[in-house]
């Protein structure tokens, strides 16, 4: 395996020179620097690979700069960047060993645009990352993108070179961070990326990919150089499984149910409000959230559940609670809370035991719900129950 990184067309701003051109003396700290040597040496192995602007700058596992030693640096002191290509090397994978990776469906972003024409995505990381391996950005055909790959500090670059793959076909492999060419694209967060660029899967996988995300059941998804393909491939350089996002159905009345709905469809999680008050589901109608009216508790079966939806009441007339409850718990959603006191919750779980309802699914239901206790703002118990819901969400995986 190697690592790849390559000299662009039209390097952004922050790229003004040629990386193939070794560091000027000044920008190691002097011509005694062992890391000015280092990167000098490992530059110049290179050269002759550096026969045109589209061609990579690779970097061996066993061409990386040697280890400093001897008259010219300290005994056993090892430079930053020969630190960095040697943890780049040594976090490379065992050949033939497919890397595996848990992402959500909005860390892969098809449905953002119509048409997409080439994709980024994360291979490996190493120390601190912004984006989890399997992280995808989706360059459309009309140039725009979906999708981050890091704070914001490479993507652009990346979409320079999804760019390319688009117009020219191919793969690139990047290297950002440690370990790599772009000495002038630095990571804030430090640590290392490896990005593969592939053109955008065929209209068959495409269509495949868009109808697996839409019916919220994970997947698999294998990465190999010959793209994206659903299931098991032994070619596979990665192989992620894919996961629903969380999907939100706030059943209640009043401004708890607001703030809270309001609050996860803000943040982008698909949302159902349901509730029997038009004063509670007026202020979510068109903003981000399905509203569905509630005549009677037993129209609960109008919201759609599943083992990546969470379920939660804000009701204070608990009369509307049993038959809700049931049906959530009698469900595969992976949270169930209700809003109240201890007392209340107590005396819910009482009414519940009297119904029938098993011991097993009562201990399903939380309450009271949050993780800032005995909250009586509506703003900070929206707050306080997400936090909750996407803590069990990572659990529940």
């Amino acid at each position: 395996m190697v690592f790849v990184g390559r000299i662009r067309e039209r390097a952004p701003d922050s790229l003004r020179r040629n990386s193939a051109t070794p560091p000027r003396v000044n920008q190691c700290g002097g011509e005694k620097s062992c890391a000015c040597r280092a990167l000098r040496r490992g530059l110049s192995q290179f050269r002759d690979r550096l026969d045109g602007a589209s061609h990579p700058v690779l970097w061996s596992q066993v061409g990386a700069p040697p280890i400093c030693a001897g008259s010219g640096c300290p005994d056993g002191e090892m430079t930053m960047q020969q630190q960095d290509l040697r943890r780049a090397a040594a976090a490379m994978p065992e050949a033939g060993a497919a890397a595996q990776a848990t992402i959500r469906a909005s860390d892969l972003p098809l449905a953002a645009l119509a048409g997409p024409a080439a994709l980024a995505l994360i291979l490996r990381t190493e120390g601190a990352s912004y984006r989890p391996v399997g992280a995808t950005m989706v360059l459309g055909r009309d140039g725009a993108v979906a999708g981050t790959l890091s704070s914001g500090c490479i993507d652009a670059d990346i979409a320079e070179h999804a760019k390319a793959v688009a117009r020219e076909g191919g793969l690139r492999r990047l290297r950002y961070g440690a370990g790599s060419p772009f000495i002038d694209l630095t990571l804030p967060c430090g640590g290392g990326l490896d990005i593969l660029v592939l053109p955008a899967p065929g209209a068959e996988v495409l269509a495949d990919l868009r109808a697996r995300l839409a019916s919220r059941e994970p997947f698999s998804l294998a990465v190999s150089d010959a793209g994206l393909s659903v299931g098991a491939d032994p070619q596979a350089e990665l192989v992620l499984r894919v996961l629903p996002d969380p999907r939100f159905a706030v059943f209640g009345k009043g401004p708890e149910a607001v703030a809270f709905a309001r609050m996860v469809a803000g943040a982008s999680y698909e949302t159902v409000l349901a509730s029997p008050d038009s004063e509670t589901l007026a202020p979510l109608a068109g903003r981000g959230a399905t509203v569905v009216h509630l005549p009677q508790p037993s129209a609960v079966e109008q919201v759609a559940l599943d083992a990546f939806t969470a379920g939660v009441l804000f009701f204070h007339d608990h009369d509307w609670e049993p038959a809700i409850v049931r049906h959530l718990l009698a469900s595969r959603a992976f949270y169930v809370g209700a809003q109240g006191s201890r007392r209340t919750a107590e005396n819910r779980l009482a009414r519940l035991r009297a119904a029938g309802v098993a011991e097993a699914d009562l201990a399903r239901l939380r309450g009271p719900i949050g993780v800032v206790p005995s909250t009586r703002d509506a703003r900070t118990l929206a707050a306080s129950v997400l936090a909750e819901v996407l803590a069990e969400a990572v659990v529940a995986g």
